[in-house]
């Protein structure tokens, strides 16, 4: 039974990086009520790829506030220095930090916040008058504002889409039951981070050893991160700035030109994958029996049932072959979707599509969505604008950066400072059209 309306000035849907960034910098801001509802009953970071040794892309600096307050409590130095690890950390260096010890940032900075409501599934956002009622599996809230955080879903292959999920799944899955896979045939499915580490994984015998390993990529090769300083000059406020001002056609070309800055792989990554299969050379021991990486290819169809049989499609020569695999694992990345409580008002939304099968609600620089609603109704998109906001969207680089734009512009003045800081690069105000 649902208890009683509560009412607050701002929900918040989804406690992950994004809304708890949110949360902790509208903290110490009095005029703001802010709650957070999380369907999970504890904050979980891609809880399936949490795999051991797995590192950091993003420097740590990059939390949840520091760029926005570097006094703040909910810093990740100051998280260091409640665990009793600063001296440590400093002198280890902060370029290794490990996804698991981040996770463990993110629930340290979760526990300090009293506005988190765990448990808490979201089921439908509808109009009510001059307000949003936000019905949850525990009771209705009444809002004019609300901030959306739910993140991307997994991106899977429609040839995917029907298979058996326990022999062909997306990779942000792999950790979530006990794999034994000795002796199978096991297929990798894309080239970026996330695949590499999978592959790694497997490759040295987590699951057990492998009658076969082949990893997949569609890129000409296994390409390491863009991670030089110029490169990482497209993850400040004011190439966001610049970018949201471009055409929409514009835009998609900057972003497939930058891809490698946000899916390359870490160069610590590849190296460990090519001292492994150095090391299978020498010493076998628990490696697959047989190993092969295919580049220039993609996965376009699956046959049959397990063993399945895998097309491939050599891109250069468009040379087709099957292979033959037990399991597939798709490192297939992530896409934007809009989320099934919100078609209630889903008509008064805009929406565009975008790469990769996405669905973006359309927003301003400010991250509101355009909704024709009542005027009082405000609706703000977290990591939802990548198409419109930049490489930087989703990623962690920017989220205290987006925050503050978001708290400003809620309680109507300049809470945080949210200029554009210093940089090399002059990202110019002309247009640009991808001609010469």
């Amino acid at each position: 039974m649902l208890k009683h309306a509560d009412s607050y000035n701002v929900i918040a849907i989804g406690a992950g990086p994004a809304n708890l960034s949110l949360a902790a910098l509208a903290a110490p801001i009095l005029d703001i009520s802010l709650n957070v509802l999380e369907s999970s009953e504890k904050v979980k970071w891609h809880p399936g790829l949490l795999l051991a040794g797995a590192v950091m892309q993003t420097s740590p600096l990059k939390d949840l506030v520091t760029p926005a307050d570097p006094t703040s409590a909910y810093s990740f130095l100051a998280y260091l220095h409640d665990k009793k690890r600063l001296y440590q950390a400093i002198v280890r260096g902060l370029a290794s930090v490990t996804r698991n010890e981040f996770e463990d940032y993110l629930r340290w900075a979760a526990a300090k916040l009293a506005n988190i409501q765990f448990g808490e599934h979201v089921s439908a956002v509808e109009l009510r008058g001059e307000a949003f009622n936000i019905i949850t599996s525990c009771r209705n809230y009444q809002t004019a504002t609300i901030v959306l955080g739910v993140g991307r879903v997994p991106s899977v292959p429609e040839w995917g889409r029907n298979a058996p999920p326990n022999e062909v799944f997306h990779g942000s899955t792999l950790l979530l039951r006990r794999r034994e896979l000795s002796g199978k045939r096991v297929v990798v499915v894309g080239g970026g981070q996330s695949g590499a580490e999978i592959f790694l994984h497997l490759l040295s015998g987590a699951c057990g050893p492998l009658g076969t390993l082949t990893w997949v990529t569609r890129r000409a090769s296994i390409f390491a991160l863009e991670d030089s300083p110029f490169v990482n000059e497209w993850f400040f406020p004011q190439h966001g700035d610049w970018f949201f001002d471009q055409s929409e056609a514009a835009r998609k070309q900057i972003l497939e030109r930058q891809s490698l800055a946000s899916d390359g792989v870490n160069c610590s990554t590849l190296r460990a994958i090519y001292n492994a299969l150095y090391d299978r050379e020498v010493h076998r021991r628990s490696y697959p029996a047989h190993v092969k990486i295919y580049v220039d290819t993609t996965a376009e169809d699956l046959r049959g049932m397990s063993p399945f049989r895998l097309d491939l499609r050599q891109r250069k020569t468009g040379t087709c072959s099957q292979h033959v695999a037990d399991i597939v694992v798709l490192a297939t990345g992530y896409r934007t979707e809009i989320p099934s409580f919100l078609e209630p008002i889903a008509g008064r939304l805009k929406v565009l599509n975008a790469p990769g099968g996405s669905q973006e609600i359309v927003v301003d620089k400010e991250f509101l969505a355009r909704f024709d609603g009542p005027g009082k109704c405000r609706l703000y998109v977290q990591n939802g604008a990548r198409l419109q906001h930049g490489i930087a969207d989703t990623n962690l680089s920017l989220v205290p950066w987006r925050a503050s734009l978001i708290l400003n512009s809620i309680i109507g003045r300049v809470a945080y400072d949210c200029g554009p800081g210093t940089g090399v690069i002059e990202w110019s105000s002309v247009g640009f059209d991808g001609s010469c």
